[in-house]
C-alpha cells in the first residue's frame, strides 16, 4: 500500500522515529518546509555556511509503501511514532498505518497536526495542534484557510479523550505576542490545563518577518502563564538540541 511518507529519522536517546508525509491542506507564508522538507535536526542540515547540504523544496522523488516503513521501523528500539510532514492526516491512508504501526510496535503514536481536517485518531495516542493564528483574518491571510474548522476540531481533540497539546509560533511582525495571547485565551475556552508551547520563528520562503529574539518568546510565554496551567517555550537556541538525530530514509 502506497503512503505519502518520503523521510524517516530516528532519535536512539529516546527511541523515537519521525514519519514525514507529503502533502498539506494549508499554504502557510512561512511554512519551514520552503527552507527545506527534510528533518532539520540532522547533523547535515544544522551545519553553517557552505558546508550545509542544500535541501530545496522539490517533490521527492518516491514514497515508501506501508511495507518498506514497517520494514525501516523493525530494526529500531522504538517506544514512540511521530506522525509529522508537511500534513501527515492528509494521507488517505493514515488511519491504517497508525493501526498497522500500533498494533506492530506498541508505541505511543503522536500526531502533529494544524488541526485542519479532523484525522483519524483511534490509533493516535497523543495529538499536537499547531494554532498558526485565532484571528480569522490573519490565519486567512497567512494559512490561505479560515480558521473555523481548526476551532472545531481541536474542541472535538479535547473531548476525545486522547492527550492533547497545541503550539503557536511567535512571527515577529504578524503573529506577535498580542496574538499569541488570543490563541492562549481560545484554548483556555477549551481546558486550561492543556499544554502550550510557543515557539521561535526561522524565516522561510520569500517573506519580510526575522527570525524572534529568545526574549521576545519568553516574553509571550510569560503573558499567556495568566490563562494556561502549563506553558513552555522553545527559543531557538542550538543549546536546546541535546539528542541526535539519524537519518533512516
Amino acid at each position: 500500500m502506497k503512503t505519502n511518507i518520503y523521510h524517516i529519522t530516528y532519535t536512539p536517546d529516546t527511541r523515537s522515529a519521525s514519519l514525514r508525509f507529503w502533502g498539506c491542506n494549508m499554504i502557510c507564508l512561512g511554512c519551514l518546509c520552503k527552507e527545506g522538507v527534510y528533518d532539520h535536526l540532522l547533523k547535515e542540515n544544522r551545519l553553517e555556511g557552505s558546508q550545509r547540504i542544500v535541501d530545496s523544496r522539490k517533490k521527492p522523488e518516491r514514497m515508501l509503501d506501508l511495507e518498506e516503513v514497517i520494514e525501516y521501523l523493525s530494526g529500531l528500539e522504538l517506544e514512540r511514532v511521530f506522525f509529522t510532514g508537511e500534513e501527515a492526516s492528509v494521507d488517505p491512508h493514515f488511519g491504517t498505518i497508525t493501526k498497522v504501526i500500533h498494533e506492530k510496535f506498541h508505541t505511543e503514536n503522536v500526531l502533529y497536526t494544524n488541526g485542519y481536517d479532523m484525522a483519524s485518531i483511534d490509533d493516535i495516542d497523543t495529538i499536537e495542534v499547531g494554532i498558526k493564528a485565532i484571528s480569522e483574518d490573519l490565519h486567512l491571510r497567512y494559512t490561505g484557510r479560515p480558521v473555523g474548522p481548526v476551532k472545531e476540531n481541536f474542541i472535538k481533540y479535547a473531548a476525545s479523550g486522547k492527550k492533547l497539546t497545541a503550539a503557536s509560533i511567535l512571527i515577529p511582525g504578524l503573529v506577535e505576542a498580542e496574538e499569541i495571547e488570543k490563541i492562549a485565551l481560545f484554548i483556555a475556552s477549551v481546558n486550561k490545563d492543556i499544554p502550550f508551547f510557543v515557539l521561535p520563528y526561522f524565516p522561510a520562503g520569500d517573506n519580510p518577518w526575522r527570525k524572534t529574539e529568545p526574549w521576545e518568546v519568553e516574553e509571550a510565554a510569560q503573558r499567556v502563564r495568566k490563562y494556561l496551567t502549563h506553558v513552555s517555550n522553545c527559543q531557538g537556541t542550538d543549546q536546546e538540541i541535546v539528542h541526535d538525530v539519524e537519518r533512516v530514509f
